[in-house]
């Protein structure tokens, strides 16, 4: 069994497969725009652009912070969104519009996912209510 997780070269192949969507949408950018289903299509490729961004950002920043650092909803997630719906609108605006749907299925997936496998769970900490007055009450 491996001590260390593999983060360096997941991060590697993550970017490599993220250009690799890239470029794919810009060279088929003609057929992806032919049908409306193709478009509904390029959406949804667009999306793993999202995914793999997430997870290369995810693997550099573990990489470099330790193994307990987690992707927070407004930097990563935020920026990975951004990039994604920005390569899909290239193609076209309603490539970008399923791409945020398809990104926000992925990203509910990939937390579900995160939760099972690493045990983690997220703690709201309540606030503390104090009572004005002692024990009287209104009448």
């Amino acid at each position: 069994m491996v001590e260390k997780p593999a983060h360096l070269g997941s991060a590697i192949i993550s970017c490599i497969l993220s250009l690799v969507i890239f470029g794919t949408l810009r060279f088929y950018a003609d057929w992806f725009i032919s049908t409306q289903l193709t478009i509904l299509f390029g959406g949804f490729v667009s999306s793993f652009i999202f995914l793999f961004s997430l997870t290369s950002l995810s693997n550099f920043e573990m990489l470099l912070f330790g193994d307990d650092f987690a992707c927070k909803f407004i930097p990563e997630v935020l920026v990975c969104l951004l990039l994604s719906v920005l390569s899909a609108s290239v193609v076209h605006r309603v490539c970008a519009t399923t791409c945020i749907i398809f990104s926000i299925l992925a990203l509910y997936f990939v937390d579900r996912i995160s939760n099972e496998c690493y045990h983690k769970t997220s703690t709201i900490p309540e606030a503390i209510q104090h009572r004005k007055g002692g024990s009287k009450k209104n009448k």
